[in-house]
């Protein structure tokens, strides 16, 4: 289910493994073969190549065994057609069958083609090189042959060497996008529809530039299982548009409830975030000890103690949001304060230590946006970090449809899930993200445009997907390693 806000134009969809499987099978069965198929990948890779690398003499081709070793003799094959000298580094460990074979059989003995060793490649010369080695149907670990090849096709990236890897990077596990090591990409060529892989975790370290080619495959029709938001949307939608004709009760009334003694940071920086990102009032409810560093840092802020205030009578419904949990801790004031909010009807988003006391509850809350990590994920659905990182949009589903709430699962890329089934990737890696508060300041942005937004889950993918591009731009002008969370704040527009 796409969203509702963004134009389509703006989502990319994205597929798992078993969904390309089924309509390559339904396309083989649709023409009655399914070599016709393969002609058309290496066609449309080889376009790729020459319409990027227009001058191209030499070209290096590593193929597997697989199908997608298939592909790159296609290559071979049309490159050496083209008068172009062509190296093939054959890693196959096996006679290669069906169409991979008739790939091969049509390539070998054309005079511009020479194979080699793949123990060779490492001296190639070649200015682009196919990676070929290994398929969507990659699961790790990766054989000691294998770390070979792909170190060699980084060795020689890294010297200068452009890389087209077909259908994905070798060494990729697209179900999971997790990878020990994989081949550096330049372009990914992918076939019949984008992979989630190539979005998640390690994939975006790896795939520098993304094309899908359909290849004429039968559409069945799917949903796909997720979508991923084009930067380029955020140049049409700002996090809390502003209409010349509105006042602050437009934007909501944020209440960021935290900060426990030694933590107060965090809820001061959550506050900040719900100002800065659009919120027309804020409210900051946390220990005594904080509020003269609150008003200090953001005099527009509304701080109050809560370190003996009846929270429930405090704010007497006039909040449109709150957010709960940055700096909250685990203390007995903090399990009071959890235990108040969870009478409260207002919608709510709850980060950090707030994850933790919601872990601990039997009450089920409404309207709820949760921002878990991978770690408290874990213990939302207690299973091992390790299972979680497997299969992030599963995880965020799960606890979507758990806590009936929207999620947004952070990582180097974050998963924005809802109960109805709507899937969401946003951002792209940010290590200047890498630092405690990052959360903090998400939470906050999350609340100004909950406030904002009549849907939840649109609210949670404008906010991770704002926080991100905002540090992609606070990154390039401070640095990933100065860079501190709160300054990509000032990055929103």
């Amino acid at each position: 289910m796409p969203s509702v806000l963004l134009p389509q134009r703006f989502l990319r969809p994205l597929f798992d493994i078993a969904g390309i499987r089924a309509r390559e099978q339904a396309s083989f069965a649709h023409e009655g073969a399914s070599f016709p198929m393969m002609l058309r990948a290496g066609q449309a890779l080889y376009g790729h190549i020459l319409r990027r690398q227009p001058n191209i003499a030499q070209l290096a081709v590593v193929v597997g065994g697989g199908n997608n070793g298939g592909d790159g003799w296609i290559v071979a094959y049309l490159a050496a057609q083209d008068g172009i000298q062509v190296r093939v580094y054959d890693v196959a460990n096996s006679p290669r069958k069906g169409d991979a074979k008739l790939a091969e059989e049509q390539a070998m003995g054309h005079p511009r083609i020479e194979v080699r060793s793949f123990h060779e490649l490492e001296y190639d010369s070649a200015a682009v090189i196919v990676d070929a080695l290994l398929g969507i149907g990659f699961q790790a670990p990766l054989s000691d042959m294998y770390e070979q090849v792909i170190g060699a096709v980084n060795q020689l990236s890294a010297q200068g060497a452009w890389v087209v890897s077909v259908d994905c990077p070798s060494g990729l596990d697209l179900h999971s996008g997790q990878a020990t090591l994989a081949v550096q990409a330049d372009l990914v060529v992918t076939f019949i529809g984008d992979k989630i892989g190539h979005y998640l975790q390690d994939g975006p370290v790896y795939c520098h530039e993304i094309v899908t080619e359909n290849l004429q495959a039968v559409d069945l029709s799917e949903q796909p299982q997720a979508y991923f938001l084009e930067p380029a949307a955020l140049d049409h939608f700002p996090p809390c548009q502003r209409r010349l004709n509105s006042h602050k009760g437009t934007y909501g009334h944020v209440t960021v409830i935290g900060g426990d003694h030694g933590f107060g940071g965090a809820a001061i920086m959550a506050s900040e975030a719900a100002a800065k990102a659009g919120a027309g009032t804020v409210s900051l409810l946390t220990q005594e000890t904080h509020l003269m560093a609150a008003l200090v840092r953001n005099p527009n802020v509304m701080a109050v103690s809560a370190e003996l205030a009846d929270i429930r009578a405090t704010l007497r419904g006039e909040q449109s949001v709150l957010v709960v949990g940055p700096g909250l801790g685990r203390s007995a004031w903090s399990k009071s304060v959890w235990q108040q909010c969870q009478s409260l009807s207002q919608p709510t988003v709850v980060d950090a230590d707030g994850l933790y006391w919601l872990g601990l509850s039997s009450v089920q809350l409404d309207q709820l946006v949760l921002t878990p990590h991978p770690g408290e994920a874990a213990r939302l659905l207690e299973k091992d970090v390790k299972e979680i990182l497997q299969d992030l949009p599963r995880a965020a589903s799960e606890i979507a449809n758990r806590y009936q709430a929207v999620v947004i699962l952070k990582g180097a890329t974050s998963v924005v899930a809802s109960p109805d089934g709507r899937l969401m990737i946003v951002g792209k890696p940010c290590p200047g993200l890498a630092k405690g508060g990052s959360g903090d300041v998400l939470s906050g942005m999350v609340g100004a445009c909950l406030a904002f937004y009549q849907d939840a889950y649109e609210a949670a993918v404008m906010a991770a997907a704002w926080h991100n591009k905002a540090a992609q731009a606070c990154s390039a002008k401070i640095g990933m390693v100065a860079m501190q969370p709160y300054q990509l704040l000032d990055y929103l527009e």
